[in-house]
Order: structure tokens, then sequence, then C-alpha cells
């Protein structure tokens, strides 16, 4: 997946720090490390990745942009998904 710009509106950024102590530079960090992707509903998808922790990101994806709509740590299976899907142990 090809992803030439990453938004996130400050009503978001602002969210996801208060309730699960993620910056945006974190978030930025995910999709610069070889995340694994999967599609969720519509246009959204899902990227689990490793900056500092395990990041889960729900993201609208549209003509290269990724908007930001979640970011949260990760739990133990998605850990463990990204770890089998991306051969890292």
């Amino acid at each position: 997946m090809k992803i030439n710009k990453i938004s996130v509106s400050f009503k978001a950024q602002e969210k996801i720090f208060k309730k699960h102590s993620i910056k945006r530079n974190e978030i930025e960090a995910v999709f610069f490390d070889e995340p694994y992707y999967f599609k969720a509903k519509g246009k959204k998808y899902i990227a689990i990745g490793f900056a500092e922790k395990y990041v889960t990101i729900v993201f609208a994806y549209d003509n290269k942009e990724a908007e930001i709509i979640t970011a949260y740590p990760s739990s133990d299976w998605q850990i463990r998904l990204f770890k089998r899907k991306n051969g890292k142990k």
C-alpha cells in the first residue's frame, strides 16, 4: 500500500493522545516501518506496527492519503498477527 500523505485532525489527535497516550510521531513512525495492513469496512483500513510500542491504527484510505480515525495500543492478538505476517519474533 502506497501512502504519500498522513493526515490527522486536531480533534482526533487530541482524543488519541488523551485516551490512548499515542503521539502523532508514533502514528507516522508505524507507517514508515513496514506495518501490516488489512481492509476493514468501506474505504477503511487497519495498520498494525511498532513505534516505541505496538500500535494499531484505523484510517480511511483514498488517493494515496491516509486520514487517521483512531490509534491505540495493540492487543495481544494484534501483536501476534503482526509478528506472524511480518515474519518477526
